[in-house]
């Protein structure tokens, strides 16, 4: 399973990942130049896919739409 994710920091960020957990933890731990220029960010939505062509495929679709911050307000979709 993957998972495709939004973080917010002053603007909206997308990605997917096989394990949001650990993402997240490397995320917070700086291990990824992004974070390191946001510092503090939160996690917003995630929404879970089978397979890795899905989760790409999603997360381009997301980013290529312009609106990221659209996604999380989606009703079939998970928003924390």
């Amino acid at each position: 399973m993957y998972y495709v994710y939004i973080l917010k920091w002053k603007r909206y960020y997308c990605w997917s990942t096989n394990n949001l957990k650990r993402r997240v933890q490397e995320h917070k731990r700086g291990k990824t130049i992004t974070s390191r220029v946001l510092h503090t960010y939160t996690l917003v939505w995630y929404y879970l896919v089978e397979t890795k062509e899905k989760a790409l495929a999603l997360e381009r679709k997301i980013k290529d739409s312009g609106h990221i911050e659209r996604w999380t307000h989606k009703d079939d979709f998970v928003v924390i």
